[in-house]
C-alpha cells in the first residue's frame, strides 16, 4: 500500500504530542497518546478524513498531563488500549510484546519498553516508531515517577537500538521539531551511548529533576475511572 493511502496527523499541545493514524482506504483510524484538551480535536479530524476513530491508545500512565482516553471512551464510546501491565482502570484492551493493533488494512506492532512507567509500550509501524516517553529526541524518560526504573529503561534503550537505522523517531514530548531515526539516536544520545547498565543507573538516579507541575492531578486523573464505569476485560486483540 502506498504511503499516501496512510493518515497521519501530529497534534501538539505545549510540549505534548499525540498522533492520528489511519487506514485511508479502510477508513479507520487510532489515536496514541491523545491529550484530554484535544479530545473533540481528533474526533473532528477523522470525520475531516471521512473515517471512524477506533481505538484511542496510551503508550502509558502519564503523569505529566490527563489523557484523553477515558473522555474518549465515555463520550464516543472508542475503544481504549494499553499494555497489559497497567493499573489504568478503564481500558477495554490490554496488549503485550509484539501484538498486533489492527485497523483497517494497517497495524501496529507493540514493542514492551518498561523502564519510565511499568506499562510503557512503544508502537512500531512501518519506516516509524511512536515512542511515547521512552525514547524522546536527544533524551528518554525520566525513571524516579511511579512504576519507574533505571535498569528497564536501560534495557528497553538496548532492544531499541536493535531496530533499524532508518525508522523515524516520534516521541510523545518534544518543544522543536519532533522527529528523528533511530540511527540519529543511537549515534547522537548520550542516554543510549552509556555503555553499561551499572553506569546509565547511576546517572538516572543521581539526578533530581523536579517533579512534574501536574503530577497529582495527572495521575488521579490517569488512574481512576469515570464513576460508574468499570474496567474492561484486558483481552488482547
Amino acid at each position: 500500500m502506498a504511503p499516501e493511502n496512510i493518515i497521519f496527523e501530529q497534534i501538539r499541545s505545549g510540549g505534548c504530542l499525540s498522533y492520528l493514524l489511519g487506514c485511508l482506504d479502510k477508513k479507520k483510524c487510532v489515536v496514541i497518546d491523545p491529550e484530554l484538551d484535544k479530545a473533540d480535536e481528533y474526533v473532528e479530524l477523522a470525520k475531516f478524513f471521512s473515517s471512524e476513530l477506533l481505538y484511542a491508545i496510551d503508550t502509558h500512565t502519564h503523569a505529566d498531563h490527563n489523557s484523553a482516553c477515558k473522555i474518549l471512551r465515555e463520550k464516543h464510546a472508542i475503544q481504549v488500549i494499553m499494555h497489559r501491565t497497567t493499573d489504568t482502570p478503564y481500558i477495554d484492551i490490554g496488549v503485550e510484546d509484539g501484538e498486533l493493533i489492527e485497523f483497517g488494512a494497517q497495524s501496529l506492532k507493540v514493542v514492551y519498553t518498561p523502564g519510565h512507567t511499568q506499562d510503557a509500550m512503544c508502537l512500531l509501524f512501518r519506516d516509524r516508531i511512536f515512542t511515547g516517553d521512552t525514547l524522546l529526541i536527544g533524551g528518554c524518560g525520566r525513571t524516579d515517577l511511579p512504576g519507574g526504573s533505571p535498569e528497564l529503561q536501560y534495557d528497553s534503550l538496548r532492544k531499541l537500538r536493535t531496530l533499524g537505522d532508518e525508522i523515524r523517531v516520534y516521541p510523545g514530548h518534544d518543544y522543536r521539531e519532533a522527529v528523528s531515526t533511530l540511527g540519529d539516536e543511537k549515534q547522537n544520545n548520550a542516554r543510549m551511548l552509556i555503555p553499561n547498565e551499572k553506569e546509565f543507573v547511576h546517572f538516572m538516579t543521581s539526578r533530581k529533576p523536579p517533579l512534574p507541575r501536574k503530577i497529582e492531578g495527572a495521575l488521579e486523573w490517569n488512574r481512576t475511572p469515570i464513576q460508574g464505569t468499570q474496567r474492561g476485560m484486558g483481552e488482547g486483540i
